[in-house]
């Protein structure tokens, strides 16, 4: 997304090459806030890109991983990878869906969605151990 335009953005949608995402109203309520955050801070710049920054904000590059995995406290990777998960939980595990809203394929979706009936760390080990040992006699 470092790469993307706000011209990618228009009627509560964004643009990308092979697909059209239609965005949430919470999406839109912070996008619309980011966006005049950006116009308040740069209100001049003739930077295309959806995210600019103190040093982009001069011109018309876009930001690097760098700055965004810095902004995010994490790499991107990991919060898709949050989404994807989140997403594949609150719709019953619906791979069809997720292609459709993260632009995977089947195999990809399926091994999202094959996660959300599998126990975290520590449901297994609760659901793993077995009745409580009885003291023996002393």
């Amino acid at each position: 997304m470092d790469s993307g335009k706000t011209t990618d953005l228009r009627d509560g949608r964004l643009f990308l090459p092979n697909r059209t995402v239609l965005l949430a109203d919470p999406v839109r309520i912070r996008l619309a806030a980011y966006l005049d955050y950006r116009n308040r801070c740069w209100p001049r710049t003739a930077n295309p890109h959806l995210f600019v920054s103190q040093t982009t904000g001069c011109g018309v590059e876009p930001v690097s991983h760098v700055w965004i995995n810095d902004v995010l406290g994490m790499p991107t990777s990991r919060l898709r990878e949050d989404r994807l998960l989140h997403e594949a939980e609150a719709i019953g595990g619906d791979p069809l869906r997720i292609c459709d809203l993260f632009g995977l394929s089947v195999g990809a979706a399926l091994r999202y969605t094959g996660t959300i009936d599998q126990p975290g760390p520590i449901e297994h080990s609760l659901r793993n151990v077995g009745p409580a040992p009885r003291p023996g006699p002393e």
